[in-house]
């Protein structure tokens, strides 16, 4: 037999290998005794082991799922954006139609008063000659009214009237309580810048069958406004007469006066009416009616309506 060296070493290492698996195995075997003697080994509890799904049985319930009709989800209509709210346009108050009167500054002065005052005043600036500064007035013949009470209730009814149509209306007294002299009377319409001031009385004649109204102006060496004064006192009287269906009283209803201390002292138009005669016995009558004064107080307020529609303001 042939000797062979590799074959030798082989044959060693084979041999070291075995004994080494010998000893390996003995050690695992005195480790695994000493463990059973120290504890108990627990008892395995046995596992279900869970049957295989099959993919196909998934498949066919995701399938079924999906096939099944789902219920039908109502589509809700868009929201309508919101309108945006109009900006509200403020209505414009409407212009009111002025009154004809607004603007106008009428003075009323009631004929005399209750008390009586003779104590002299001149009757005109600069001048020597006097006048009592407030003369008793008449009464009626037949019914013994007072002419200041029916100047004064013809002049608050006249003050309601014109007010009524806008005027600035300045009246001397609302009652005859009252002691305010002629050139006081004056001044209170030169101090309002009246337009127009209207004196209220009534006559009396020794001649008993003397009736009617008339116009008093101031001569025109008097005044500034001689023929707007003219203009009024007509205009006024034509007015005055309709209404009231009483006579004129001279040519044209006018007399023009240079003696007059109402006149003289009063540097604003200004006219006089006689509104009847209280020496009547029926136009005494008439007059004492509280609604016949009514009357006489509505043919005034015509004529200074129409006056000053067609005349308008007196140049300052």
């Amino acid at each position: 037999m042939c000797y062979n060296p590799c074959m030798k070493q082989f044959v060693l290492y084979k041999r070291i290998l075995a004994i080494l698996l010998i000893c390996l195995t003995a050690a695992c075997g005195r480790s695994a005794q000493s463990g059973e003697a120290m504890t108990a080994a627990p008892t395995a509890v046995p596992t279900a082991t869970p049957e295989p799904i099959e993919e196909t049985e998934i498949v066919a319930e995701v399938t079924a799922v999906t096939d099944t009709a789902l219920p039908e989800i109502p589509t809700l209509p868009p929201t309508p954006a919101p309108t945006p709210t109009p900006e509200t346009t403020p209505t414009p108050e409407p212009t009111p139609t002025p009154l004809p009167l607004e603007g106008f500054v009428i003075g009323i002065d009631p004929g005399h008063q209750k008390v009586y005052d003779p104590a002299p005043e001149p009757v005109a600036p600069n001048s020597y000659t006097t006048k009592q500064k407030v003369a008793g007035g008449c009464r009626g013949i037949r019914s013994g009214i007072y002419e200041y009470d029916v100047a004064q209730d013809v002049g608050l009814e006249l003050k309601r009237l014109l007010e009524a149509e806008g005027a600035t209306v300045v009246i001397t007294h609302e009652t005859t309580e009252v002691n305010i002299s002629n050139i006081e009377r004056a001044e209170i319409f030169n101090k309002a810048n009246v337009d127009l001031a209207i004196r209220l009385h009534c006559n009396q004649s020794d001649d008993r069958k003397m009736r009617g109204a008339f116009m008093l102006v101031p001569g025109e060496r008097r005044t500034h406004y001689y023929e707007y004064n003219v203009k009024a006192a007509k205009t006024i009287l034509e007015e005055y007469l309709a209404e009231t269906k009483l006579p004129m009283r001279f040519k044209e209803g006018m007399t023009y006066r240079d003696d007059q201390t109402g006149f003289n002292w009063c540097t604003r138009p200004i006219i006089n009416i006689e509104m009847g005669h209280l020496s009547n016995p029926d136009e005494d009558m008439l007059i004492a009616d509280a609604d016949f004064r009514k009357t006489m107080a509505r043919g005034l307020f015509n004529g200074f309506l129409r006056f000053f529609a067609e005349n308008g303001k007196p140049d300052q």
